[in-house]
């Protein structure tokens, strides 16, 4: 999806380890090539971002920007900061949308931008491209960012899990809200389990929410069987 909407707008070169997702591209690239350039967007699992910031630190030089799109904002970024030489330029962002629901456009979609240590002109020209993109731009820290994902994607994905593991789904006999709930499960579903666990795992704030839905889950259960009748 990065590489459809910024191909038409600026000079790509593209890297993926596994060579069959890139063969048919004309901006393929190697991985030294592509850690090289002017400004650099790691679209990389959560938990593997350690390895492959450790792979790029040879490649680095003065003057880079580079950009991350993890769903996880607080432990990438920090890592990034303490390994990138002060003279790299580092911001993160999340788009809050994926292949599935952003197919058919990402016009009106949301995505976060957390600047950690960015020139002031350069983040104003990325906001405004983004912009252009009809992108709704939500300025954020890691800190606010993680919390707030972790009581809306983090526990969303949770239920598809769960769900997943029982096979409910779409029924013939249900009423339009559940329909439309159990469609946007499914989209979430078709997510890599790996994604799922590094949210899980590495937001710092997911424990904390979880418990406390699991919690609330576990009160409405007892507070309904309090209030059972015998029915005569």
């Amino acid at each position: 999806m990065v590489y459809r909407y910024l191909n038409p707008a600026v000079e790509l070169k593209v890297y993926d380890s596994d060579e069959r997702a890139t063969a048919c591209l004309p901006e393929a690239g190697g991985f030294e090539e592509v850690a090289s350039s002017d400004i650099v967007i790691l679209s990389v699992p959560i938990s593997e971002m350690p390895a492959v910031c450790r792979e790029l630190l040879p490649y680095i030089r003065e003057g880079q920007v580079f950009v991350d799109t993890c769903s996880v904002k607080t432990k990438p970024l920090a890592m990034m900061e303490e390994l990138f030489p002060e003279g790299v330029q580092i911001m993160g962002t999340h788009p809050l949308f994926g292949p599935d629901s952003g197919k058919d456009g990402i016009a009106g979609f949301k995505i976060v931008v957390c600047p950690v240590r960015v020139e002031e002109q350069l983040y104003q020209e990325v906001i405004e491209f983004l912009q252009e993109l009809d992108l709704v731009v939500v300025e954020s820290t890691p800190e606010e960012h993680d919390r707030q994902i972790a009581q809306t994607q983090a526990i969303f994905h949770l239920i598809a899990q769960a769900m997943k593991e029982l096979g409910w789904g779409v029924k013939v006999i249900s009423t339009p809200g559940p329909d439309t709930f159990y469609r946007l499960v499914k989209t979430v579903q078709q997510d890599t389990s790996q994604l799922f666990q590094d949210m899980a795992k590495e937001n710092p704030y997911a424990a904390e929410y979880r418990k406390k839905f699991m919690k609330t889950l576990g009160e409405l259960d007892q507070s309904l069987k309090k209030e059972e009748k015998t029915w005569i």
